[in-house]
């Protein structure tokens, strides 16, 4: 089966984005399903209040940062059931529904193509989990920044949760590019490799 240029995977990949987001909106509107809506909008307030003083250079970046260091810990606390939310709708597109929809997305589908195993049969859903687990990061981020950056955030201080999350953030950021990079000289993501599976053209 031949495999499947890089212009289609990367429209593939922006309308399953759009398709998540949407989803993601209409649940996150949902506001019973966050239990601490009011105080992730109180620290969120007080996180633009001080972005706002450092935009009119009322505070030094420095500033900005250290006022701002326990609004990233709490903001990352109060967002757990949104996270969790993401975690499952992920979970539930990229794995369950593309593992039963004979390896395809939405986004797949209209591009009308689709994931293989290597050997071209339709991949376990432990690859399909593996991809899913380092790629999309553009949007909300992967699975494995998500449930890190979730457990951190109820088992760290405030004064390292900043930049191990920083670090994490990073590291994923730079693995995102080198996929693309990848992809667009060789055709095969990190994921491809890591997942053993390939993107083809439907038949």
């Amino acid at each position: 089966m031949e495999q499947v240029k890089f212009n289609k995977r990367l429209m593939a990949y922006l309308l399953d984005i759009l398709f998540v987001a949407v989803v993601f909106y209409l649940v996150s509107s949902i506001r019973f399903i966050n239990p601490y809506y009011d105080k992730y909008i109180e620290v969120f307030n007080d996180y633009t209040e001080t972005l706002d003083k450092y935009s009119k250079q009322e505070i030094t970046s420095e500033e900005m940062l250290d006022m701002n260091q326990d609004n990233f810990y709490y903001l990352a606390r109060y967002s757990i059931s949104y996270n969790i939310s993401t975690i499952v709708i992920i979970i539930g597109y990229y794995v369950l529904f593309q593992k039963f929809n004979n390896g395809q997305t939405l986004g797949k589908k209209i591009m009308k193509i689709k994931v293989v195993s290597k050997d071209n049969t339709n991949p376990s859903l432990l690859s399909y989990l593996l991809r899913s687990s380092f790629i999309y990061y553009l949007y909300v981020g992967s699975l494995i920044p998500l449930v890190l950056n979730s457990i951190l955030s109820f088992t760290i201080s405030s004064h390292y949760y900043l930049y191990i999350s920083a670090l994490i953030s990073y590291l994923f950021f730079v693995i995102s590019m080198a996929s693309l990079v990848m992809c667009m000289l060789k055709g095969n993501t990190i994921h491809d490799y890591l997942s053993k599976t390939k993107v083809v053209y439907e038949k």
